[in-house]
């Protein structure tokens, strides 16, 4: 079986509307809106809260990425389809955002499909540009 790998651009990374960014003293907290292509089951729902988790805690022991967070992810499921996930950072510098985007996009491809991360589509699987 080929393999295919997702080419992500730049503007996928962006900030858009959809995110709310405040400052609590020195700290950034973050939420995003990530729109899945059927309902997650239970399960899905808990693999979803724990890969945030595990992603938030490597970060925290991992100084190499930067990001500096500061607590575990909130992780609500508002809908049937829709989540919201919150980071509490002391800075958005790094390159925790690629690995974060690269584990998001893992968890569409083998657990369930995800639509939208607030505006961006990088992760629909109808508008993803793949390289064999």
């Amino acid at each position: 079986m080929i393999r295919t790998k997702k080419q992500l651009t730049e503007a996928d990374f962006k900030v858009g509307n959809l995110a709310k960014l405040t400052r609590e003293n020195d700290v950034i907290i973050h939420t995003h809106t990530i729109k899945f292509g059927r309902p997650p089951t239970e399960a899905e729902r808990h693999l979803f809260r724990t890969v945030l988790t595990s992603f938030c805690q490597t970060m925290r022991f991992s100084p190499q990425f930067g990001g500096e967070f500061v607590a575990e992810p909130i992780v609500d499921f508002v809908d049937a389809e829709t989540a919201l996930y919150t980071f509490r950072q002391k800075s958005l510098s790094g390159d925790w955002k690629e690995l974060l985007f690269s584990i998001l996009a893992n968890f569409s491809a083998e657990i369930v499909p995800i639509l939208r991360h607030d505006e961006s589509a990088a992760f629909d699987p109808a508008k993803v540009k793949v390289t064999a």
